[in-house]
């Protein structure tokens, strides 16, 4: 069974169907693909995931249990984190302290739900300023730990809201176009934390217009047009399908 799964997930804006039918499943232990036009739905796809939005029609179910009509909060406690594509930060924190956030909001939950692993410390069992700690070296955020976020460049800041969402210890990680902002050696480190993440089990669906990180990284793709699902498959199938082409990689994408 996925880990995290949408059925029929639809969402109208009036008489405008923004998304329509969409069948997702996210496997623990991946990162599976959300990929298609500017305008094509999946930004809202997110949303309507996370209870940002609540769907026209469809469900979510995570780990089974459907929570189709719980709280954004109620859905993060049990396990889902995401970043945004208009970055969401603390600018006049500290790039510490925003990750520090993280780690007093799992904190708190956890005197009512059990804290999920910790993501990146190889099974130790490491105090919230070591977690910390540990999450800016990683993310290649310690030179700037102490810098207030509002002075970094967008790929740095992005990061941050990654670091963040990370020291949450989530179950299931929405990132929606991490790699914007980010150079090519960033792209490069962001590809490899995300093999890092899924190998230590987490589940990751990725929304991202850099085609080649996508490719690298997942396993599973989706790609959305006009609000409907046109193809599913692994990369190479995606690659090759001719309606994906036409709608969105292009024939040089071959």
């Amino acid at each position: 069974m996925a880990l995290l799964e949408t059925r029929g997930l639809t969402m109208r804006f009036g008489g405008n169907v923004a998304v329509s039918d969409v069948d997702l499943a996210v496997e623990g232990g991946a990162a599976t693909g959300l990929i298609g036009p500017n305008g094509a739905g999946k930004t809202t796809t997110f949303n309507m995931i996370c209870g940002v939005l609540t769907p026209s029609g469809g469900t979510v179910t995570l780990g089974g249990r459907d929570i189709s009509s719980l709280s954004t909060h109620r859905r993060a406690r049990l396990g889902i984190g995401r970043t945004f594509q208009r970055l969401e930060v603390f600018s006049s924190m500290s790039v510490r302290d925003n990750i520090v956030v993280g780690a007093e909001i799992r904190e708190s939950w956890a005197r009512t739900t059990p804290a999920g692993p910790q993501l990146l410390a190889g099974g130790a069992d490491l105090d919230r300023d070591d977690e910390v700690s540990l999450i800016l070296e990683r993310l290649g955020l310690m030179d700037v730990a102490e810098s207030r976020v509002g002075e970094l460049p967008t790929g740095q800041a992005r990061l941050v809201e990654l670091g963040r969402a990370l020291a949450i210890r989530p179950k299931v990680l929405l990132l929606d176009e991490p790699a914007s902002g980010l150079d090519d050696a960033e792209t490069a480190s962001l590809a490899s934390l995300i093999a890092e993440l899924t190998a230590a089990g987490l589940a990751v669906l990725l929304v991202e217009h850099d085609v080649p990180l996508v490719m690298s990284v997942c396993s599973m793709i989706y790609v959305l047009d006009f609000g409907r699902i046109i193809a599913s498959g692994t990369p190479d199938q995606v690659q090759q399908n001719q309606t994906v082409l036409d709608a969105y990689l292009g024939s040089g994408s071959r």
